[in-house]
């Protein structure tokens, strides 16, 4: 089924809760809002002709950064300098977060994406854990790194960092610590190569061959 069919009929079941088409994105999605969501999962998961039985992904959204039509400018995510210091900077972050959700229907062999937006001081959304239990662990991952709250799931804590580690790494204001725990979190550029080539050895096995004896 096409795309806009697929929201034609979702639009229909959720009345004012189906918020937007955008159909002119490099992957085209549909705008619900956040308390709908678990109700537009359900139906296109159980209604015959959708049969969206798989969520492929679910991803956290920090839309600081981008305009009002979505379109992303250039934020650069805070990292550490290259005397291992963590970067720092007066930007205050307000734009809103949101979620992604990515479905597929190995039935009808159609895709199509979700997408839900809230207030960043309100990061929260329902689960859809009950709809796809694979969401859980994906929605563990976006309270971890973006901070984005699921109502009514089952364990949501921290997937990838300690339960008392501070704050959401991807989250466009976040900084680095410099310390964790009494120890230094020293950054290094990705592009330093840790262990640099060093100079060939001369003699026998150096480049050229044997090195000649010196003359007398």
């Amino acid at each position: 089924m096409e795309q806009n069919a697929i929201y034609e009929l979702l639009a229909g079941h959720l009345g004012e809760g189906a918020l937007a088409w955008h159909e002119d994105a490099v992957e085209p999605w549909a705008e619900i809002a956040p308390e709908r969501i678990a109700d537009a999962c359900l139906f296109l998961r159980d209604d015959e002709r959708l049969d969206f039985n798989q969520l492929m992904c679910l991803s956290g959204i920090d839309w600081d950064g981008y305009d009002e039509n979505g379109k992303g400018k250039s934020v650069a995510i805070l990292g550490y300098t290259d005397e291992g210091q963590p970067e720092t900077t007066d930007r205050t972050a307000d734009g809103d977060l949101g979620v992604a959700y990515h479905l597929y229907s190995h039935a009808q062999r159609h895709k199509f994406t979700l997408r839900v937006r809230v207030a960043r001081e309100v990061a929260e959304v329902p689960t859809v854990s009950h709809v796809w239990p694979t969401a859980a662990w994906h929605e563990r991952e976006a309270w971890d790194l973006v901070g984005i709250r699921f109502a009514g799931h089952p364990d949501l804590r921290r997937m990838l960092l300690d339960e008392a580690w501070e704050g959401h790494p991807l989250r466009k204001d976040y900084v680095m610590p410099a310390m964790w725990e009494g120890v230094p979190m020293e950054g290094r550029p990705l592009a330093k190569n840790p262990f640099p080539a060093t100079e060939p050895a001369t003699g026998d096995d150096g480049p050229g061959g044997p090195t000649p004896p010196a003359e007398a």
